[in-house]
């Protein structure tokens, strides 16, 4: 089986290890795989044997977007896949997104915490437009986040706000559609056309939960992620085989579906 993670997080060598201390001090007993480098991630691919990884960045200031950018040129590969990441207070977002384009890149990350901007704000709207007519992909965090406690600015409910408004964006849901909201991202999801990650859903989201998300959005809407270093990959494969049974479509789930959604093949490792 080859496999794909659609959802990881490295940063380059000088940032990595504030990066993880400051995130770390709000995960408590979810402790980092990695040091937060790229070799580093690499290391864990090949222990889990993961053939493909997404790293995505998430640009907490405006000015991020270049650097971001330029990182994500300088370590894209056959087996690692950079996303882009365009801060709301940012200006020219059909321009960036062409730039994104451009590059190689093949996706956005948003995180509307760590970006201070409820995921349904109209001002987000202009960088949905852009991507929609783009066909760049977008991955969001939805749900609550650990550090955020009960904010609710990536709820479930303001996804079917977003898709209502750009029924053509591709976007994926990370954490089964949303990490500690799964029954509202089955109620308010309802009928909607969405994709969903696995990331940080292992031990967390009920396996008996997640056969009813299945049964919701179909294999084929779902992609395999882990959000390592706050996930591995062995632990999220088992999750899968626990709430998919049948092995097409767990292949749909671990490779096939981000090959599509992405535009890649998963090379063999």
């Amino acid at each position: 089986m080859k496999y794909l993670d659609i959802h990881t997080h490295a940063f380059p060598d000088e940032l990595a290890p504030r990066a993880i201390a400051g995130i770390e001090k709000f995960t408590g007993d979810i402790k980092p795989l990695t040091n937060g480098t790229v070799k580093d991630l690499a290391r864990v691919m090949d222990e889990g044997g993961v053939n493909v990884s997404v790293i995505a960045s998430i640009a907490t200031k405006p000015a991020q977007f270049e650097p971001i950018l330029r990182w994500s040129e300088e370590i894209m590969s056959e087996r690692i896949v950079p996303f882009a990441s365009i801060h709301p207070a940012c200006d020219r977002f059909e321009e960036k997104v062409a730039n994104v384009v451009r590059s190689g890149i093949r996706g956005l990350k948003i995180h509307p915490f760590y970006q201070g901007l409820a995921a349904d704000d109209p001002k987000w709207f202009p960088l949905y437009d852009a991507a929609q007519s783009a066909s760049l992909p977008i991955l969001f965090h939805a749900g609550f986040d650990v550090a955020f406690g009960k904010q609710d600015l990536a709820h479930p409910y303001r996804f079917r706000i977003i898709r209502k408004n750009f029924p053509k964006l591709k976007f994926v849901m990370a954490h089964m559609g949303g990490w500690l909201a799964y029954e509202d991202f089955l109620a308010d999801m309802r009928g909607e056309d969405v994709m969903i990650d696995t990331s940080c859903s292992a031990g967390i989201c009920p396996v008996e939960t997640a056969k009813k998300i299945l049964s919701r959005v179909g294999a084929e809407n779902i992609l395999f992620g882990t959000d390592c270093p706050w996930g591995g990959a062995r632990k999220h494969i088992r999750f899968v085989e626990d709430f998919c049974p049948d092995e097409k479509s767990r292949e749909l789930i671990f490779h096939h579906n981000a090959e599509r959604l992405l535009g890649v093949t998963v090379p063999e490792i």
